[in-house]
């Protein structure tokens, strides 16, 4: 089955997309994102998820979790997030609605806005070529009634 859609580009040294994801409120924020394909969610900073228009993301209550939120390990210890569902997500020519991702203030020396992970390259096909420094990133049609 032929791609519906595909970018394809060059990076230096991280795999890196531009992105643009739309919010429950309707505003539109646009993003450098780093793709992490072991990463089991989409991360976006809480306050990026508030100003899309998801207040509960923005809750430190630790004695009152809402019920989307997930404790996770890292590298760094122990933290929690907020699950959300992203209205849609564009890369390029290629669009997907209602991506979860999860709300977490990553640390800021990173040098990335975002991280593109499971929750929406479940819906893609990720070539990463770190010899040459590319990628390719394409939308496939899921056949009717099979999965990804």
């Amino acid at each position: 089955m032929p791609p519906l859609s595909a970018v394809e580009q060059k990076f230096q040294r991280f795999p890196t997309v531009f992105c643009r994801l739309t919010g429950r409120n309707g505003a539109v924020r646009e993003y450098q994102a780093l793709i992490v394909p072991t990463a089991e969610f989409c991360v976006i900073p809480k306050v990026d998820a508030y100003r899309l228009g998801y207040p509960e993301a923005a809750g430190a209550d630790a004695r009152v979790p809402i019920p989307n939120t997930v404790t996770f390990a890292s590298y760094m210890g122990y933290g929690r997030g907020t699950v959300i569902k992203i209205v849609r997500v564009d890369i390029g020519s290629m669009s997907e609605g209602d991506v979860e991702f999860l709300a977490f203030d990553p640390l800021q020396t990173t040098g990335f806005d975002m991280i593109l992970g499971r929750s929406l390259l479940r819906f893609m096909h990720l070539d990463l070529d770190f010899a040459s420094g590319s990628l390719r990133l394409e939308r496939v049609a899921i056949p009717q009634g099979g999965s990804h």
